[in-house]
Parts: structure tokens; sequence; C-alpha cells
């Protein structure tokens, strides 16, 4: 269960990009995330003045930018790092990377590594953070040997279950394997499941497969499919938001439930009159941002509702499409 925001259990965030996935880039936030591409996509708010002294720092939502895990992965990978992961928390946030160097590489590229990920991070008006560069951690042999037998199984049966499983009408969809048992993830809306867990013991049996039972994880595929949509829209406002002062996120989280969705920053922003102008200025950045053509094509027909909670829990900003 995620953390609570505003009374309300909500999905949290944590993003991170692993070398294995720079071919075919994979980020997460509680669930993968989809990339869609949109000719228009970007809600640019000009900053505006707090108090007269200063610019607060600009909020831009924009569908088709790199995310700031992107960046960092390939900015380090172009000058020759050995990057096994990078990603980042919140409260406090921190930016981690994992190097796959020795400790002496460690100790010599530390200062150089945190020198590029700063000037990243001030490109995009980010002044409070915390980095941290470790050693990619390894995997014990013993361990190691076992996850190569498992993988090895895993790999051999889960083609026998896809080509059974493209005679119901499935082209894709998702395996699990774990001590011996099979898990096949299905529509609740699926009225074969008999015929299916027969016809895939049946093909695992022919193969010789050794099995404990097959199982089946069933979802709601319209939810899933909108918590999709909208974990692309969770990664994009922690991108521009998180890390910033002037607007001090400790979280976004988000919920679908009842075909709407439910989407919670927490801040410790206060509604005193020195901080009307952060609050104002986060308001017009949503409602332009939900206002684009693109981000309407994103989240098609979704209900929503959109929560900004201060210091104390107050709701500081509401916007919402019933």
């Amino acid at each position: 269960m995620g953390k609570h925001f505003g009374n309300k259990p909500l999905k949290t965030l944590f993003i991170k990009l692993k070398r294995k996935l720079l071919k075919k880039p994979l980020i997460t936030a509680g669930l993968a995330i989809a990339f869609f591409c949109f000719l228009v996509s970007s809600a640019t708010i000009s900053p505006v003045m707090a108090n007269g002294v200063k610019k607060l720092a600009p909020i831009q939502l924009d569908l088709n930018g790199t995310s700031l895990t992107t960046e960092i992965f390939e900015t380090l990978d172009k000058l020759g790092y050995s990057v096994d992961s990078a990603g980042h928390m919140t409260n406090p946030y921190t930016i981690t990377v994992s190097l796959n160097s020795t400790k002496e590489e460690l100790k010599k590229e530390k200062l150089i590594i945190t020198k590029q990920i700063e000037k990243i991070l001030a490109k995009r008006h980010i002044d409070n953070y915390k980095i941290e560069i470790e050693q990619s951690r390894k995997s014990p042999p013993n361990e190691t040997s076992k996850s190569k037998e498992i993988n090895k199984k895993r790999m051999n049966i889960f083609p026998v279950i896809s080509k059974t499983m493209k005679k119901f009408g499935y082209d894709t969809l998702g395996i699990g394997y774990n001590n011996d048992v099979i898990s096949i993830y299905l529509p609740n809306t699926e009225k074969r499941k008999k015929a299916i867990k027969q016809a895939v013991e049946k093909a695992l049996m022919k193969e010789k497969f050794e099995f404990k039972k097959v199982e089946f994880n069933l979802y709601n595929e319209s939810k899933r499919l909108q918590e999709s949509r909208w974990s692309s829209i969770i990664s994009i406002i922690s991108d521009n938001l998180i890390g910033k002062s002037d607007y001090k996120l400790k979280g976004v989280g988000y919920r679908v439930k009842d075909g709407k969705t439910y989407i919670s920053l927490n801040t410790g922003l206060d509604n005193s009159k020195d901080k009307a102008e952060n609050v104002a200025y986060l308001k017009e950045s949503f409602e332009k941002f939900f206002a684009l053509n693109s981000t309407k094509e994103q989240i098609k027909k979704d209900t929503y509702e959109l929560i900004i909670y201060g210091k104390n829990k107050q709701v500081l900003v509401k916007i919402k499409k019933d």
C-alpha cells in the first residue's frame, strides 16, 4: 500500500532506469509507464515574480520531454561511464546512480559524475536534492546460479504457454513463474478459464515440464489501461516539481477508483501571503496542461481529481473533471 496523502491510499512514485533497458527504455512508477507520441504536448508557463523579488522555478509539463532519469543515464553513458542504473526517490529527494566499477574507480569518478548530474539538475531548476553514487551490487555466486537455473526454465516454459494462449486469442499476456507455480494474468471478464488451464497443463506435460500448478491472476482490464495512461502523467509531474524548493513537493500519488483517477500532491507549502504566488502558479500550470489537446488525447475521456495539499494537509488547489 502506498503512502496516505489526504487520507487516501495512493500509489507512490519511485523511478529507476536499468542498463539492460537502455535499448528499449522502460521507466516505472508503481506500474509500467507507457510512452505516447504527440505533435503538441508542452504546457510552459512563464515564471511569475514571487513578492517582486525572484522568479519562481519554471514548470514545463511536457509529454514529449526527456525524463530526468533518462537524461542522467544517457549523459553519463555517452561520457563513457558504465552505469548499471539511475533513479530517484522522494522525501528526501535523492538522485541515485549505480556504477559497474571497482571501489578505486568509484572513488576517482564520483566527484566528476556528481558535477555532471549537478549541471543537469541546474538546467532543470532543481535546487533541493541529494546525490548518491554507489558501486553496483552483485548477487552472491550461489544466488546467481539459482537465478540462472530459474530463468532458463522460465525461458523454456514461456514459449509453450504463449503458443497455447494464442489459440484463445491472446497475442500478449503476463506470465509469472515462482517455485514451480505458473501464474497467468487474465482479464476478469474471461469466461474460458477452465478450458485455458487444461490446455496449458496439457501443453506443458507434453513437453515434459515439471510444475506444481497453473493459476490465474485476474485484473480489471479497463482499470489497468487507465492506470497505464495516468502513470506517464504522474512521472511528468514528478520530474517537473520534485526537488524545486519553490514548491516543496514531498510526494506524488495516484489511484484509480470507480473509473476516476485521483491525484495527490503532498507539499510543505502553506496558504500564507508569501506562498500565494507559488500556489497560483501551480494552479495555472496544471489548468493549462490539462487543457492541451495532447493531454486530452492521452487521458481520453477519463474523469479525474487533482488535489495539492499544503503543510497541514489543507487543500491549496483542486482541479477536477467529472
